[in-house]
């Protein structure tokens, strides 16, 4: 077979398809849909941090070493690729076919997929789970097609689960029959090896569970490894597969030798205080729970000074406590963290009038101050200031004097307040308690409950519900939106999806979506639309008026920020 040159066009590929291999053809076919060109390089595809403390790097290291030292002084690489096809590992029997591969991409730490680098056999491996070989001129992109590799994929002996991709890469003219066994005897050793580390791994995992179990009787105690999850009768009466998810995400990464602790709220509704250490070296550990304190009702009658110990609890219960005794609370967070939504908890039954700062506003400034000046002197409930840190240093001032030279219950919303922001910091030495909202990122295990209440908000069918496929790609997506990013993504997931469950395929993907690209000013800007829009239930013309502009501006905005209403 010789091919000139890897297609440009849909019509140039179905003229070549009868000259390719099947499957390389329809690998070149998904490159292409992708958006690759043959002339293309691998700069565009990422190169992400390394794990070489992963079960994959343990069991394939021993064998790598022995396959570099039966390749020494040879042109053939060794490449090791884990779950994410990213590559983890590369061994080379001369030094110079090491410098030559790395210079056409092939770095520790790239993400080798089809969409990136096009057919190859650690991409096409990876994509269609089979062993391939990859020859010369089969490669998509031009630069490759120096080469040929034999790819075979490394899948766990217990689970069926894809580990990695083992490949020898190697210039044309130095292909051997003897290659392929070579390889496949490689990775059944993986295979053996991955064996042979889960058993030793759940055994140890299973003694400590055991023993915990037998300590602690009658109380809930689960035990989670790589592949496995224990789970006494107690634990399973009251855990659920969501919550499964959800420990699994709040324990990964647990340090050895310390007990950790979190207070959680099962997908039940049931509060628990986890308490959990690490057991095994691949990252065991086992949990027991206890039950949680009761969250008191923001309106029963108890001791103001038992009131205030609750201060230094969960932020839901700093701002009850900071409502039943009215405190002025200044609230900070990212964008999309949900200061408003703390800001209606925070008034509770009482009426709450809000006055924004944002940068929107087309109102004068003394009419604005006006306006405010008037909620504080006539203002029964909370008066609420949004998005302090917008404010001009000169405005800061004015409206932090109003605040503390006032009578009223006021409170704050506020981005983080920088030390150089010294006229807004002012307003700090007057708040009686201030609540950090930390980014959904960092509050993995209160995603199922925040997305229970979100669903409820935006009117759901009682009968939808998250999988817990769906619970586990939402604990694991980076939330640059945060709590404003997970009401759009369920919005949008309840109009496709208006009754029954929620998979992860039917979650959108907002990972790409304006938040990436728009600036912190911006971003509040967002922000501010957003929740007058959902204030006024999508009435453009409301959301324009209670932001102080024209429906002309709103729109104009609404188009530059990418907002969809």
């Amino acid at each position: 077979m010789n091919i000139e040159s890897a297609p440009e066009s849909e019509a140039e590929l179905s003229a070549q398809q009868g000259m390719l291999r099947e499957e390389i053809a329809l690998s070149w076919r998904r490159s292409m849909l992708s958006g690759l060109r043959p002339d293309d390089t691998f700069d565009a595809a990422s190169i992400e941090e390394t794990d070489r403390r992963s079960r994959l790097f343990d069991a394939a290291t021993p064998i790598l070493d022995r396959m570099q030292d039966d390749l020494a002084d040879t042109r053939y690489c060794v490449l090791l690729a884990d779950r994410d096809a990213r590559l983890i590992d590369l061994r080379v029997g001369q030094r110079r076919i090491q410098d030559r591969i790395e210079e056409d991409g092939a770095i520790r730490g790239r993400v080798f997929t089809e969409e990136n680098t096009g057919t190859n056999s650690i991409a096409t491996v990876y994509e269609t789970r089979q062993p391939l070989a990859v020859r010369g001129e089969e490669h998509f992109v031009e630069a490759m097609k120096k080469y040929s590799c034999y790819g075979y994929p490394i899948t766990h002996p217990t689970t069926r689960r894809l580990e990695g991709v083992l490949d020898v890469t190697f210039l044309s003219e130095d292909d051997s029959p003897l290659l392929r066994p070579m390889l496949t005897r490689a990775v059944e050793d993986v295979h053996r090896r991955l064996l042979e580390g889960a058993r030793s791994t759940e055994i140890a995992l299973l003694a400590a569970f055991q023993e915990t179990v037998s300590r602690r009787r009658g109380a809930p105690v689960v035990a989670i490894g790589e592949d496995v999850f224990f789970a006494n009768t107690a634990a399973q009466q009251v855990l659920d597969s969501v919550d499964h998810t959800v420990l699994r995400a709040v324990t990964e990464g647990t340090p050895s030798g310390r007990q950790l602790t979190k207070d959680l709220t099962l997908n039940s509704g049931l509060a628990v205080r986890a308490i959990w250490s690490r057991v095994t070296s691949r990252g065991g550990v086992v949990l027991e729970f206890d039950p949680a304190e009761p969250l008191r009702h923001r309106h029963s009658v108890v001791d103001r000074r038992e009131v205030k110990t609750t201060l230094t609890r969960t932020i839901d219960e700093k701002i009850s406590a900071a409502g039943y005794l009215r405190l002025s609370t200044l609230i900070t967070g990212d964008p999309g963290t949900g200061k408003s939504r703390a800001l209606t908890a925070l008034a509770g039954d009482t009426a709450l009038v809000r006055h924004c700062a944002t940068i929107l506003t087309e109102r004068p400034a003394d009419r604005w101050i006006e306006d405010l000046s008037q909620s504080l002197d006539t203002h029964d409930g909370l008066v609420a200031v949004e998005d302090f840190h917008l404010l001009p240093p000169a405005m800061a001032r004015r409206v932090g004097d109003l605040l503390t030279d006032s009578g009223a219950w006021w409170a704050i919303s506020s981005g983080p307040l920088s030390t150089e922001m010294a006229e807004h910091q002012r307003i700090l030495l007057h708040c009686s308690t201030q609540i950090t909202l930390a980014s959904l990122r960092s509050r993995t295990e209160e995603i199922p409950h925040i997305a229970r209440v979100i669903l409820r908000e935006i009117g759901a069918d009682d009968s939808v519900r998250l999988t817990a496929g769906a619970i586990d790609a939402l604990t694991r997506h980076s939330w640059p939106g945060n709590i404003s990013e997970l009401k759009r993504m369920l919005e949008a997931a309840v109009q496709r999806h208006s009754t029954g469950d929620i998979t992860a395929d039917q979650l959108p993907v907002l990972t790409s979506g304006p938040w990436r690209e728009l600036s912190p000013l911006q971003r509040a800007e967002y922000e501010a639309i957003e929740r007058e829009l959902d204030r006024s239930g999508g009435n453009k013309r409301a959301a324009a008026k209670a932001l102080g502009i024209s429906r002309t501006t709103l729109y104009k905005r609404m188009n530059e920020l990418g907002i969809v209403a």
